[in-house]
């Protein structure tokens, strides 16, 4: 995916209530009543643009639930849990409830590549739970990680302290352990579970569409890679999730292509070669099918 846009942490300097250390650390509150009047979901089934960033993203539930799609898999989450969102994976809100609240952490990852390579302490195994981004958290575990990000706040707003990177860093280091150790004695319901054939060639597909979907539009391609027909991919994929193997294919370009035109940098012409379509006509008549507008209206939008 290293030819599709990332979106700097800049671009959240829109979010209200938030505090930011030169754009590297951000603490902010998320509210359901704010985020619905943002966006609106309107009559379409869209509710927000689905983006890219480049930096980890670290959100604490507290009340209400809320509905989002990380590299295209859906997710429902209620109050108390944690969300983590690596570097370049996909996310787009779908739904959120009025009375949705929580608190979220944004690490550009310059810091972390500029400090974490140095550090790899065992709790970071446990926090690399990237196919697994949601965690139970019980009240006290919540409370603890939701004080630490209350004390990380009060060091990004302590500008007069002559070593504030250090402190930021010191906090963050004490969240991931903490972190780590809830892990740690969740390590029995962390285990990764026993998938059946069809579930690993469910996964093993949802991978291979995360890698490849911009160039390869063709069901045959996926069901090659897993040596089974295209036929029986789609009926995997319809038995498991509802939705055929051209129908993830055709989603998953969707969500890419509305990342490349929010970049006002990327003409519509070069979307439709980024993503491999034989030309801009045929990228607009595939695009509107799915979205009923043109690329360049959708733009406008």
């Amino acid at each position: 995916m290293d030819k599709l846009p990332l979106i700097e942490m800049e671009a959240l300097n829109a979010l209200t209530n938030m505090d930011s250390f030169h754009d590297e650390f951000i603490i902010c509150e998320l509210e359901g009543c704010v985020l619905k009047h943002k966006h609106g979901a309107g009559n379409d089934s869209e509710y927000s643009s689905p983006m890219r960033m480049n930096a980890m993203m670290i959100v604490i539930t507290t009340q209400g639930s809320s509905q989002f799609c990380l590299d295209y898999v859906p997710y429902n989450i209620n109050s108390n849990q944690l969300v983590t969102i690596f570097p370049t994976h996909t996310i787009q809100l779908s739904e959120v409830s009025s009375d949705f609240k929580a608190k979220m952490l944004v690490v550009s990852k310059s810091f972390m590549d500029t400090w974490m390579e140095k550090r790899t302490p065992s709790m970071l195994n446990y926090f690399k739970l990237v196919k697994n981004p949601c965690t139970a958290l019980d009240t006290k575990e919540k409370d603890l990680l939701s004080n630490i990000v209350v004390s990380l706040r009060s060091k990004i707003k302590n500008r007069s302290h002559f070593l504030q990177r250090e402190t930021l860093q010191v906090g963050f280091m004490e969240f991931l352990i903490e972190l780590g150790n809830i892990f740690m004695s969740k390590k029995d319901g962390l285990k990764a579970p026993t998938f059946t054939r069809k579930e690993e060639l469910l996964n093993q597909f949802l991978e291979m569409l995360f890698a490849h979907c911009k160039e390869e539009h063709q069901v045959s391609f996926y069901a090659d890679k897993l040596c089974i027909s295209p036929q029986y991919l789609s009926l995997i994929l319809k038995e498991l999730t509802g939705r055929s193997a051209s129908k993830w294919i055709d989603d998953a370009l969707m969500t890419e292509a509305k990342i490349l035109l929010k970049s006002p940098n990327i003409t519509i012409q070069q979307v439709a070669n980024i993503l491999n379509f034989s030309d801009q006509s045929t990228f607009g008549k595939f695009f509107k099918k799915h979205k009923r507008m043109s690329p360049l209206e959708y733009r406008k939008s």
